[in-house]
């Protein structure tokens, strides 16, 4: 699967979020208590530097809370970039994310980016949704994703990543979706993910994934989406998965599993 949202669902999550940064907006300038973190470098001569931008300044301001795809707090600091299908091309890592100590939603959903998710990325503490599907990126998933704590949705399927799933994941315990279907990813499924207690969608299909299904995936009681197709996962189903009362997909075919589905599944 792709990364679960429609261009309408993504149009109103974005809508949403301009909205509450409006709100906070309000909010904030009445009481004056937001902080914000010096950067080395303006978060709008980082946008200029990462090229994405070149043809998407509005003429006469400089001013880059006008530009296309952001939004910003107050202050004007940057809570929001969306370049979702906006052929933008280069390596992800010409955007410096140290410079942006206030991004809440990152969108660059279908595009031509290439290169690796840079470590830097863990520098973004107030992010909540992470969106890079449907690129071209490669390397591994970087550890320091880990270090997300706010982030609720991640989306990375249908790149070119490799390597392991990192145990960091599970420190991500507000996460809701976690998509990193369509990838090169190999070894074992982290037995942490079970630590991810609101998760609803987790799809890994479509990998190199062995080893059993772990059966803290058992824990996580919000699931409605399990899909671990297309791997070469063995071994029996963890009878735990039974215990996920709210699952309303579950797709493990194509994998060297046996055993039959837990006698109390959908129970």
């Amino acid at each position: 699967m792709a990364c679960a949202f429609s261009n309408t669902c993504r149009a109103v999550i974005v809508f949403i979020w301009a909205a509450l940064t409006l709100l906070t907006v309000h909010v904030a300038s009445a009481t004056n208590i937001s902080i914000h973190v010096a950067a080395s470098e303006t978060e709008g001569q980082a946008l200029l530097n990462s090229g994405w931008w070149k043809d998407r300044i509005p003429h006469n301001t400089s001013d880059h809370c006008k530009w296309v795809g952001i939004i910003c707090d107050y202050e004007g600091s940057i809570t929001l970039i969306d370049l979702e299908e906006s052929n933008i091309k280069g390596e992800l890592g010409r955007l410096n994310f140290s410079c942006f100590p206030n991004l809440q939603y990152l969108d660059l959903w279908n595009n031509s980016l290439s290169g690796r998710i840079p470590s830097q990325i863990g520098s973004l503490s107030n992010l909540k949704y992470l969106g890079l599907a449907q690129n071209n990126l490669t390397g591994t998933v970087p550890k320091e994703i880990g270090s997300l704590r706010n982030l609720e949705i991640l989306c990375l399927n249908s790149n070119n990543l490799h390597g392991i799933i990192p145990k960091e994941i599970g420190s991500l315990r507000f996460l809701e979706v976690l998509e990193l279907s369509s990838n090169n990813l190999n070894g074992t499924i982290p037995k942490e993910i079970g630590s991810l207690r609101n998760l609803v969608d987790l799809d890994l299909n479509s990998n190199n994934l062995n080893g059993t299904i772990p059966k803290e995936i058992g824990s996580l009681r919000n699931l409605v989406m399990l899909d671990l197709s297309s791997n070469n996962l063995n071994g029996i189903i963890p009878k735990e998965i039974g215990s996920l009362r709210f699952l309303e997909v579950l797709e493990l075919s194509s994998n060297n599993l046996n055993g039959e589905l837990p006698i109390n599944f959908g129970g």
